[in-house]
Order: C-alpha cells, then structure tokens, then sequence
C-alpha cells in the first residue's frame, strides 16, 4: 500500500504539471482574449500558483485530508470563475484549460481523501465547474450540448478513478497480507532455529566438558590427567558463559586460525596425546588472518578440532595424531578465505553407520557446530585402519566431500554415506 500511494503521489505531480503547461499554452494561444483584459489573468495565475505548490510538496511529502479539502476548494473556486477566466470560444469545452485542471485535480481526493470523503471531494469541482459555466454570460459560440458532454465527462473520468482505487487498493492488500504472513513465518522459523542452536550449543558443552571429565575421571580415577582435563573443562565452561554475556562482540575477529588450532594442539599434547602439526597455505607464511576469517567460524573450527582429537586420546587406543592446517586468503585464486583442518589417527577405528544416534560428540560436537557457522565436515572410519575428519569452511558441495569421506552428520543416524 505504501508504494502504491507514492506511485499516484509522483502520478498526481504528473498530470498537474502537464495541466499547468495547459494553462500556459492557451493563454499564449489566446493572448488577444487576455491582453484585452489583463485583470482576466487572476484565473490562471491562481491556478499556476497553487499547482505549483501542490507539485512542490506532493514531491516529498503524502497529502493528508486537510491538505485535500483545501485543494478541492480552492479548484471548485477557480471553476466558479469561468465566465471571467476562460474566453467566451473555449467556455465548458472540454479542452479548456479550466476543464482540464478540475479533471486533474480529482485523482488527490479519490486516492488520498477519506473513503466517506473521497467521492464528494472528487465531485464538488466538477458541480462548480458546471454551475460556473451556467452561470456565465450567453453566447453563440459554446451551445449546451458540449458544456453537458464535458460535465459528463468529467464525472466519467471521477468514477473511472473511484474503480481503479478499488481494484488496485484491494490487491495492494492482498500483498501486504501476503508479505506479513511470510514475514511472520520467517520470524518463526527464525525463533525455531535459534532455539535448536542453542540446544545444539548445550549438548556440545554438556559433552566437550562434564561427560568427557566424567568419563576420564571414571577411567583414570582421579589421576593427574584427570585433573588437568577438570581444570580445561571449567575453562570452557567460563569462556562460554563470558560468550553469552557478550554478544556484541560475537560478529568479531578471532586472534587467526593457525594460533587458535596451536593453542587446541597445546592442551592435547599436555593431556598427553602426541599431536604432529602441519600447517599450509596462507597460515603458514604468517599472512594476517584477523578479518579473513569471522571470529565464530575460528572458535567452532577449534572447538571441533579439539573435540576431534579428544575422541582420538579416548577412542583410537594410539598415542598420536596428525593434523593438517591450511588457510587460502582472498589473494589466491578463490575470492574468499579458505579453511580446511584435517584430524588422522592410525588408531582402532570405527563403522559408522554403526554409531549410537544417541551419541553427541561426532554429530553435536563436530558436525553440527562446524554446520552451524556455514561449514561442513566429514569422517572417513575403518575398523583397524583409523579414522579421518575432515572439517571444511565454507561448505562444501553436497556431492564435493573428499573421497572415500562420509558426511559427518549422518554419524549417529545410520545414514547411508554421502561421498
């Protein structure tokens, strides 16, 4: 509705300006009529004035129905005077220069007057219009029957306009409705999402920190290790309440991924985990990485990471890992930064179609928080021949994983593999 009304707000300047070169035109044509009487000029003086003005601010702002009755009233005076303004050849024809101001003159009422207004405001011009003319002095030049076809075809043209707002107005409606149940619908899908992320977010916390020291703590009963791990874990709980007090700053640079994957390399070799780190790419060769990479996307690659190799340190039944880091910056052949972090072990290995769905660490804790930040992650696993996660950001195409990889969200669901 409210493009609609701008549209026959820039429509309504239009048409006024082009009866306002109208005005101009005859009063050259008849200049003889005119400069026998100048004071005759009031006539379209007025008009040109108060068109003018109208145009002026019809150009920037919405009428509103004060500014309409005042404009139907000032025209239904200029039609009144007709028998003074216009000369005696022209008089009601409907190709006066009076005729077509007042013809005009009632798109602004039928469009931007009340309903219970618009009509009578649209109609109170042309009455004048026709009473000024039958007002007017007889002559032989102008009979009756062209003054009643141009009074006609001035309510013809009030009434074409009054059918038109209605059409348009009532599929203008439509529209908005449509556009609000569709917004409302997004809202809700909006409110969903956010719901599950958080959801998400939790069952990873709960996992990375109070199953994993639970677990360690009843496989170690109480050792150093165990400790340590305690201790690693109430920091990630205190980070991640800090983050949710702090969601300005959520949108910002990390301190880069190389750093942040050698600090999550750091807490696994003190947990006693051989890690051999290899780091490629723009990474390796100290190119500034703050701004390449949004902040979140940094911490959920570095959060899976981690939780990659303390599935290796719990599950693989080896002492070491290899992981493999490369960043591709916006100078290279692709146009935006590039992440790709690879987690192997020569460990046991696993099947997994086979895995638990209530299990949360490869689905919550890896796939779905890379997934969640635009990114994607697969695993390859073979009883007896290791296990391989790949974490990608941003995603890759569904049917563009590694070979020999399965996407690392239908781990748990007994899905069959996407290669």
């Amino acid at each position: 509705m409210t493009a609609l009304y701008t549209i026959i707000a820039r429509v309504v300047v239009i048409v006024r300006g082009i009866a306002m070169a109208e005005i101009v035109v005859q009063v050259i044509i008849w200049r003889s009529f005119y400069l026998a009487s100048p004071w005759l000029l009031w006539g379209p003086a007025a008009a040109l004035a108060w068109g003018s003005t109208t145009m002026a601010y019809l150009r920037r702002h919405r009428p509103g129905w004060q500014l309409v009755c005042v404009d139907s009233a000032v025209y239904a005076g200029l039609a009144l005077g007709a028998a003074w303004c216009v000369p005696a050849a022209i008089r009601g024809e409907a190709g006066s220069w009076l005729f077509i101001v007042v013809t005009t003159q009632s798109v602004a009422p039928v469009w931007f007057a009340p309903r219970a207004l618009s009509v009578p405001l649209a109609i109170t011009p042309g009455i004048a219009f026709g009473v000024g003319n039958a007002l007017a002095p007889a002559t032989a030049l102008v009979t009756a029957s062209p003054r009643r076809a141009s009074l006609a075809l001035l309510f013809v043209v009030v009434a074409m306009h009054w059918l038109i707002r209605r059409m348009l107005c009532a599929r203008a409606a439509r529209a908005d409705a449509a556009l609000a149940a569709a917004d409302q619908e997004a809202r809700d899908q909006y409110v969903v999402l956010s719901e599950n992320i958080e959801r998400r977010e939790q069952d990873r916390l709960m996992h990375d920190t109070i199953l994993n020291t639970l677990t360690a703590i009843a496989r170690s009963g109480g050792t150093p290790a165990a400790i340590s791990q305690c201790r690693q874990d109430i920091g990630l709980l205190q980070s991640a309440l800090s983050d949710s007090d702090s969601t300005h700053d959520r949108g910002r640079a990390g301190p880069g991924l190389a750093p942040a994957i050698e600090t999550v390399v750091g807490e696994m070799r003190a947990r006693g985990l051989a890690v051999h780190l290899e780091i490629n790419g723009a990474a390796a060769h100290g190119t500034p990485e703050p701004g390449l990479v949004p902040g979140p996307v940094l911490s959920a690659i570095a959060h899976a990471t981690r939780e990659a190799l303390a599935n290796v340190a719990a599950h693989a039944g080896t002492g070491q890992a290899w992981v493999t880091v490369s960043l591709t910056s916006p100078g290279e052949p692709r146009t935006v930064a590039r992440i790709q972090v690879t987690v192997r072990d020569e460990g046991a290995g696993f099947a997994p179609g086979s895995v638990d769905p209530a299990r949360l660490g490869v689905r919550r804790s890896i796939a779905e928080r890379v997934e969640d930040r635009g990114g994607s992650a697969w695993v390859r696993s073979v009883p007896g021949e290791g296990t391989t996660v790949s974490l990608c950001w941003p995603a890759d195409d569904p049917g563009a994983g590694p070979a020999g990889l399965q996407a690392a969200g239908a781990v748990g669901r007994g899905e069959p593999a996407q290669w």
